[in-house]
């Protein structure tokens, strides 16, 4: 089973009620895209235990627990009121905690994948999506009564649950605990560039499938601008239409992000943000990167 798909129709109105604006604006450079530094700091392999997970939070406890395995402590839950979905897997023998949040399910996150305004969360000190903050605090309140101390802590999520991934990272690490890697695919941007600036350090990779309109949002528009335009953090993998990759640490990934929206400018395809592209992706890629080892 695979995540579920966006409404296309629906994201067709979002795109344009965003796009107009952005074009009035007049846009980001088009100059040539940064050169590509030499590997991303986790392999295929690894990549893909992070993509699975995102998958699997869009589905039932039974198939969460065929993908985590028998052993980890799993707890599922759909959070009232906020339609979402997440669950923390905590595995005493590997000593490693994960916590994999569900993303775009229905038009209402969407929506909120859409939106301008900005809020202060308090406890981040930062300004952050309105739409996400909600979401966040109610799933914070999910997630920190189950982490174990000590354990080393591993995030995912997808589109809304990338976005929500990124701030449960940002609490988890504020609260103590260590985070080793967070892994997003088609997130959002959250929060401005003096959010980026304060948790600069978060070990956040980017995952961003060609074409895929969800990263662009929310665009560089007069209504994003209060409080400071949108930005993203973390280093980006870009995945290719061709099967390849190329890869753009923290400093690169954002110039990356706005010359390729000039690039594809008219090209977006909200079906290259289903997490199933995502993952069929991944899976080719670290089977590809297998067989060369075998050789």
């Amino acid at each position: 089973m695979t995540g579920h798909p966006l409404r296309t129709k629906a994201w067709v109105g979002v795109l344009l009620a965003l796009w107009l604006p952005a074009c009035r604006g007049g846009g980001p450079s088009s100059a040539a895209a940064p050169a590509t530094p030499a590997a991303p700091p986790l392999t295929f392999a690894e990549m893909l235990e992070f993509a699975r997970r995102s998958n699997a939070a869009y589905q039932d406890e039974p198939a969460i627990r065929a993908i985590v395995g028998p052993t980890p402590e799993l707890t599922v839950t759909t959070l009232g009121g906020v339609d979402v979905r997440a669950f923390v897997e905590v595995d005493g023998t590997q000593h490693v905690q994960w916590v994999a949040v569900r993303g775009t399910a229905n038009l209402l996150n969407a929506a909120e994948d859409a939106d301008y305004a900005k809020v202060k969360a308090p406890d981040l000190g930062i300004e952050v999506h309105q739409g996400f903050l909600d979401d966040a605090d109610a799933t914070w309140k999910f997630v920190r009564p189950l982490l174990k101390p000590g354990v080393e802590t591993r995030i995912t999520g997808h589109s809304l649950g990338g976005a929500l991934a990124v701030l449960m990272a940002m609490r988890v690490q504020l609260a103590g605990f260590p985070v080793a890697r967070v892994v997003t695919f088609g997130q959002p941007k959250v929060t401005n560039e003096a959010g980026v600036a304060r948790f600069r350090g978060l070990p956040l990779l980017r995952v961003v499938n060609h074409d895929d309109p969800v990263p662009l949002l929310p665009w560089e528009t007069r209504g994003a601008a209060e409080d400071g335009f949108f930005r993203h953090l973390g280093s980006e993998l870009w995945l290719t239409d061709k099967g390849t990759w190329e890869f753009f640490t923290e400093p690169l990934a954002e110039r990356y992000l706005l010359t390729s929206f000039a690039a594809h400018l008219g090209r977006e395809n909200p079906k290259e943000h289903e997490m199933a592209r995502y993952l069929a992706k991944l899976e080719a890629l670290a089977a590809a990167r297998a067989a060369e080892g075998a050789r």
